[in-house]
Parts: C-alpha cells; sequence; structure tokens
C-alpha cells in the first residue's frame, strides 16, 4: 500500500492532469489552446484535471501519513 501511495498515486495524478489538458487543448484534432480561455468546454477539462490530480495526490499524501509508522519521542505508545 505505501509504494502504490509513494510511487504509483503520483504517476496516476500526473497522468490524469496529461490527459485533461490534451483534450482541452485539442479541438476537432488541432491544437487550440486559445479554447482555454474563452470559456469554453476546454476549460472545464482544465479545472477538473487541475482539480482532479490536485485531489488524489493531496489526498494520497495524507492516507500516506495516517498508514505511515509514528514518529516523535513517544514512538512506542507509551505516554510519559
Amino acid at each position: 500500500m505505501k509504494t502504490y501511495l509513494r510511487v504509483v498515486n503520483p504517476i496516476v495524478a500526473l497522468l490524469v492532469l496529461v490527459l485533461c489538458l490534451v483534450a482541452a487543448a485539442f479541438d476537432d484534432g488541432l491544437f487550440k489552446p486559445a479554447g482555454l480561455l474563452r470559456g469554453s468546454i476546454s476549460t472545464y477539462f482544465l479545472a477538473n484535471g487541475l482539480f482532479c490530480s490536485s485531489a488524489l495526490f493531496i489526498l494520497g499524501r495524507v492516507l500516506l501519513h495516517l498508514i505511515g509508522e509514528p514518529k516523535g519521542p513517544h514512538a512506542d505508545g507509551t505516554a510519559r
């Protein structure tokens, strides 16, 4: 699980971002990045890619810290 969260999860988040950017930049098979600024469906794909990839990455980091081993002065679980 830790290997997935450390290696695979960021790669999947980057892949989601790249796919959404490609979908936003190409219209009718032609490279048209001007659609990103007009507020068309391209802007939706750009926003969707940014949100989904960042949410996936942040969730992976949070889960990695939650299942990680405890650190600090009382890592053995004793209360002092």
